[in-house]
Formats: structure tokens, sequence, C-alpha cells
């Protein structure tokens, strides 16, 4: 039988074909492993597939409207199992999880179960699916979702139909923005500080990109003024933080500032980009960054770009925040 589907999915075309074909033909492996960085929306892809394997509609796939659909967004389809979207995966949760599953029969000839974030198990849950993984239930689908395969039992990967999804593409990630109102520059920033994937464009744009101008603003005024303006700018900032947050050890306030770090790492590979006439990353502070270009040095640009690395690293540390971004900009200019 063919359907046609109601895939509303950018990119991942190899992937989407293969589910498809799995729906079409009825034919499921035991276990389907989806993995690649978050935002690329491995999760949409899960739903979508179940969805499709469920749906009553004879032509389209999923219809979102039989009862089936409904059931599946509502979250009361008494076939369908999820473990680590609300709770973390502990061998307690996962044997629990893996115990229902092998119990609970209703009135579908399929059972699926979806884990989310596999790739932050540890060994011990990891052992303890390893089992079911081994020796499925009958009738039943299980799909693994995990941002990074690195750190998993090769043991489980081997029993695992694997499907990677990558970034999209610059073509495919332009289709996708156009869904949504902004300007053509404002657009070209959201692609490019995505890195292809959605997810993270989601993240930027569901203020209107207020909190990533706000940030940019900051990035930008810094860079503009001189070493006294940025030494006092980094001590009111890191003193409201203290004030903000009172109960925060040194590094939690280091992590506060991670996101502005990443930006003004970008800031700064837009300046030397300039210089290099390539293109840039924030396309919507072209202007801003075209008017400091000539106060920085190629050199000291890339020294500091090389450097930010190790501060990073530190961050996550016992060490003082404030005094890590002042030593940034002390031989920048």
């Amino acid at each position: 039988m063919s359907y046609q589907f109601n895939w509303p999915v950018y990119g991942h075309y190899n992937q989407l074909k293969f589910l498809q074909e799995a729906v079409l033909q009825d034919k499921l492996a035991n276990t389907y492993l989806f993995y690649g960085p978050s935002g690329l929306g491995k999760k949409m892809v899960a739903d979508l597939f179940v969805k499709s394997l469920y749906c009553s509609d004879e032509n389209l796939k999923p219809c979102n409207h039989c009862q089936n659909c409904q059931a599946i967004s509502k979250g009361t389809f008494l076939d369908l199992h999820k473990l680590g979207d609300r709770e973390e995966l502990t061998a307690e949760n996962v044997r629990d999880f893996l115990h229902r599953l092998s119990l609970s029969r209703f009135g579908q000839s399929h059972k699926i179960a979806i884990v989310y974030g596999l790739g932050t198990i540890n060994l011990f849950s990891a052992n303890a699916m390893l089992k079911t993984l081994e020796e499925p239930p009958i009738n039943t689908t299980i799909i693994l979702i995990a941002d990074s395969i690195v750190n998993l039992p090769s043991t489980v990967i081997s029993r695992c139909q694997l499907l990677k999804f990558m970034s999209l593409s610059k073509k495919d990630m332009s289709s996708w923005l156009e869904n949504f109102d902004f300007s053509a520059e404002e657009k070209e920033t959201i692609s490019n500080f995505s890195f292809g994937r959605p997810g993270l464009a989601l993240k930027m744009m569901e203020d209107k990109l207020d909190n990533f101008k706000k940030a940019c603003n900051f990035i930008i005024k810094l860079l503009s003024g001189n070493r006294f303006y940025y030494m006092q700018s980094i001590n009111s900032w890191f003193e409201l933080l203290k004030k903000e947050y009172p109960d925060y050890k040194v590094y939690e306030l280091g992590n506060l500032t991670k996101q502005y770090l990443d930006l003004l790492e970008i800031f700064l590979r837009d300046l030397l980009w300039l210089k290099l006439n390539r293109p840039l990353v924030n396309e919507l502070y072209e202007r801003d960054l075209q008017a400091i270009a000539n106060t920085f040095d190629k050199r000291k640009i890339l020294e500091n770009l090389l450097s930010l690395n190790k501060i990073k690293q530190k961050l996550n540390r016992n060490v003082s925040p404030q005094l890590l971004w002042e030593n940034i900009f002390l031989g920048l200019k």
C-alpha cells in the first residue's frame, strides 16, 4: 500500500526515506538508534515515525486527526512508552521501565518504546538495558535517541539500527527559515549561529532575537571602549551577577557568562574575517564590526582566539570568572 507522508521535516532525506520505507513495508527493526547533536529534530522524526506506524488513515500518515494520532499527541496512547523525557536514566528507572514494557499489552499488535537522552546514560543503566536489547519483547520496537554515542558501550551500539542525523545544509536552513518573519540579515545570522540546527535557531527566535541582540550590543560596547571602560564594565557586570545569584559558587557564576564568551569568540573571528575579506557569521552586526576593525591587530585577535578554549575550560573550575574576563582584553588592542 502507498501512503502520502505528512512529515514537515527539512533535511535528513536519507533518514526519512529509510523510516518511511519501513512504514510502507511494515518491517521494523528491533532497535533503532537516532544520534547526532541536539537541535537537529531527532525527537520530531521519532514522533512522526511512531504516529505514522499507528495512524489509521489510509492515505495520509500521520493524519493527526484519527483516534490513534490524537492519543499519541496527548500522551495517552497505551502502546507507546517513553523514558528519559522527564526522568533521569538511572539503573532503577531503566529496569522499572523495561519491566513495565515487558508486561504491558493492549489493543495494538505492536509496542513502541522511546528512550531519550541515551548519550548521558551511565554504565550501570546501559547494562540494565542491554539484556532487553539482546532479547527484546515480542512485537516491540525500541527507539533510542542520543546526542552522542561516544560514551555508549559498543555492546549497545552493535544491537541497533543506526541513523545518524547531521546539520542541515545552508539551503535547507534557508528554506526552513522562510516560515518565520525576520529580515534577510536576521535570517542569515540565525542560520550562521545555529550551525544548521533548527532547535538552536528556535531558541534564538523565541523572543524575536531580543536577548541575542542585547548580548551582541554588550559585546560590541566592550570591544568598542578603551581599557578603562572595559574593566569598569566587567566589574559592574559581575557585581550585578553576585547580587542576583548570591548563593552561586565561583564556577556557577562562570557558567552564567559562558554564552557571552561563545559570542565574543564569534565576534573576534568576524573581526579577523573582515581583515581577511572573508564572509562574516554575524551579518546583522557587520557595520558595527567594520567601525571597530581598524582598532584591532590581526595577530592579537588570533592569539586571543587560540586562548579562548583554555579560558572556557577554566570557567568550569574554581577560578574567578571576573579575572578571566579581565585578562581577555589586557593585550587585545
